[in-house]
This record gives structure tokens, sequence and C-alpha cells, in this order.
């Protein structure tokens, strides 16, 4: 017997199947939907699963999957504590160190860059923006990219948690904007910042060069 709870900012949540759930599936089905509307090969499925009562977090995430809209494309799946994986490809970070030779993304939209922000853009070997996390994030978990971060606190549980699942399983960090971990929202609805980077060196200093006034 499948039953489960499937939670989305969009739907909302819904029971499937009879019994006490004991998993619930956050899903954002189109990642990315700006994108998706605008023809941008730039959206994702992203789907993680938690324990039904399990907070809000990477930490908590058993089971991960996030996929491109585009057809005939194998999706990058995660199993807490056994790697991530590209069909038979396991994922792994860059592993770099340093924010001189890093290739970063960052969310700009509805964003106007701090000095902070704009010392840390300038320092990167480059700067993209993709306007989808769950495939930025996952850019970073298959070394594409090095980092990623959302300065502007505007991020949903749905977006992020399973390609952080990924990020981790790959021999990533992810923190919150102050270099704490990463808090946990309360509800689908809480918006959050994050930096997700290819080591903790990375991470630490992406941190210190966006500054106070970004925290």
């Amino acid at each position: 017997q499948l039953s489960l709870v499937v939670d989305s900012e969009e739907s909302g949540r819904q029971e499937i199947g009879s019994g006490t759930p004991r998993h619930r599936l956050i899903l954002d089905p189109v990642d990315g939907s700006d994108n998706w509307a605008r023809g941008l090969p730039l959206s994702a499925l992203s789907c993680a699963v938690l324990p039904v009562d399990a907070p809000l977090h990477p930490d908590w995430v058993e089971a991960a999957l996030v996929g491109s809209l585009e057809q005939d494309t194998t999706p990058l799946i995660a199993l807490k504590g056994s790697g991530a994986w590209h069909g038979n490809d396991r994922l792994e970070t860059s592993k770099l160190r340093n924010i001189a030779r890093a290739m970063i993304s960052v969310e700009l939209n509805h964003h106007s860059p701090s000095p902070g922000l704009a010392r840390l853009m300038a320092a990167a070997r480059g700067v993209r923006c993709y306007g989808c996390a769950s495939l930025a994030i996952s850019l970073v978990a298959g070394g594409a990219t090095d980092a990623y971060m959302d300065v502007r606190g505007r991020l949903t549980a749905e977006s992020y948690l399973a390609a952080a699942r990924l990020l981790i399983e790959a021999g990533g960090w992810i923190a919150g904007l102050d270099g704490a971990p990463l808090a946990a929202p309360e509800s689908l609805t809480d918006r959050v910042g994050l930096v997700a980077a290819s080591s903790r060196e990375l991470c630490d200093e992406i941190v210190d060069l966006l500054g106070d006034g970004q925290r």
C-alpha cells in the first residue's frame, strides 16, 4: 500500500493512498516557471522525500530527484548516505576553495545588488543567472559551477530541498547567508536566502565577501 502526503506551494497538501502516511513529498513541478513560459531551457521538476513530520531541511531528505523538463533526459537522483547520481555517473562537486577561480550563479530577479554582492561578483571568475534554484544548485553538485547563492531571501523549500540533498551527497556545502547552518522554514510559504558551494572553504569566503550589509 502507498500512503503519503504530497506538498507543493501551488497545490497545497494532498494525501494519497490509505492508512497513516509515513513520508512526505515536497514537489515543485516547474521550478523556473518564468523560464518555462518563455521557452528557455532552464527549468526543472524538483521532488524531495522526507519523513512525514520531519523539518523542511536538507538533512532530513531521504531521497531526492531533480529532472529537466526537456524530453528524453535522465534525472539527477540522490539517496541519503548513498551519493548523488546522473544515470550511472556519480556526482561530485569541483571541491574548489577559492572565489577567484570560481564560476558562480546568483539570483538577481527583483533585486538590486548590494556593495557586498557586487564585490563578490567582481571577485569571481565568472557569474551566471539561471532563474531556477534547483537547476543552479544541481550544477554545483555536478561540478559544472562552483557556487550558487540567493541573497534576496525569496527561496521556498520546494525549490531547493531536493537539490540541496544532491549537493550534500556530492560533497558540497550549504549554509545560511551568515555562514551558519541553514535554518528549517516553518512552512512552504516561508522564504530564505542561502549559499550552496562546492566546499566549506568556498562557502566561508563567499559569506565574508558578502559582508555585514548582506546579512
